[in-house]
């Protein structure tokens, strides 16, 4: 059963009174005062609530009774006399962005038929001529590739009057050769021969070892040739002047042999070694853009070892 208690307010006693004892009038177990009213009494915090409860009631009512009232005034409101001033604004706003354009057509017309394309074209070509000649004089300021910047260099090295012949072309076939290479300048009553030999995976991707991207020797022999090309290009570009009697170049790659008692080694073998003699040299001087496949058709063969190999594919 649920209880409340209610506290006399004549002696103070605490008393337990059932919350169903409506009908009864409940009086102290101990002075025997009447606690009915006490009990009918609410409490001041409940009264504060009603009041602010009403109040907010109040408010609610009044303020929907003035949205009645005046929500159909604005809904009858003429709004037509702001509508000639919007447009009138739309109407100057568009004169306006079609003058400006209107003037900046006419001011690229104007430029259009000012343009000379006869002449244009003529000052193109002498600019572009005009770098053409700055590139074939190695001008620094067009030197972007590293092989370019490298070119410098050995320009640079090559014009010092302070070297040698020997020391001079060796410090620019060091310039000019692949990382590692073998260099040699042999001086004999023929001249001076220059010798570069480089591994074939200094210059190129996929060799490593003995292993190798080809899958056929004649596709290995044409990388070998433009490889060759490319370092025999910038040796003839800065050492013609040197004197040289030859010009020598040779790719090795590392290839698998067998020993006399059947056991295997790698060796580090010459795959193609090619010359050019100086009297081939003016035919190739003749040629102002010097590309990596030019020298090509000088060439002559010192080693051709292509035969002695064979290309093992592994199984797939």
């Amino acid at each position: 059963m649920e209880n409340e208690i209610i506290e006399c307010p004549k002696c103070g006693v605490r008393n337990r009174i059932s919350i169903h004892s409506d009908g009864l009038r409940p009086i102290c177990g101990r002075c025997g005062a009447s606690l009915y009213q006490h009990k009918h009494e609410q409490p001041v915090f409940s009264q504060a609530k009603n009041i602010k409860f009403n109040a907010f009631l109040t408010l609610l009512l009044v303020a929907l009774f003035l949205a009645v009232m005046v929500t159909p005034s604005l809904m009858y409101k003429d709004y037509s006399s702001h509508s000639p001033d919007e447009a009138q604004q739309t109407e100057l706003l568009k004169k306006q962005y079609e003058n400006e354009l209107a003037t900046i057509k006419a001011s690229l017309e104007n430029e259009l038929a000012a343009i000379d394309a006869k002449a244009l074209r003529q000052k193109a070509a002498d600019y572009y001529a005009g770098i053409l000649e700055a590139r074939k004089s190695y001008d620094k300021r067009y030197a972007l590739s590293p092989r370019e910047k490298a070119q410098l260099r050995m320009l640079n090295l090559a014009s010092v009057s302070t070297k040698s012949f020997h020391d001079a072309i060796f410090a620019v076939a060091r310039e000019a050769s692949p990382d590692g290479a073998d260099i040699r300048v042999q001086e004999s009553v023929l001249g001076i021969a220059l010798h570069i030999d480089f591994d074939m995976s200094s210059m190129t991707s996929g060799e490593l070892g003995t292993r190798t991207k080809h899958y056929t020797k004649e596709s290995l022999r044409k990388e070998v040739v433009v490889l060759i090309s490319r370092v025999t290009n910038d040796i003839f570009l800065f050492c013609r002047n040197f004197d040289l009697a030859s010009i020598h170049v040779g790719c090795c790659h590392y290839v698998k042999t067998t020993n006399t008692d059947g056991s295997k080694r790698d060796e580090n073998m010459m795959l193609y070694k090619i010359r050019i003699r100086n009297e081939r040299f003016p035919q190739l001087t003749s040629n102002p853009f010097l590309d990596i496949y030019s020298t090509a058709k000088y060439f002559e063969v010192d080693e051709d070892n292509f035969d002695e190999i064979e290309i093992i594919t592994s199984p797939k």
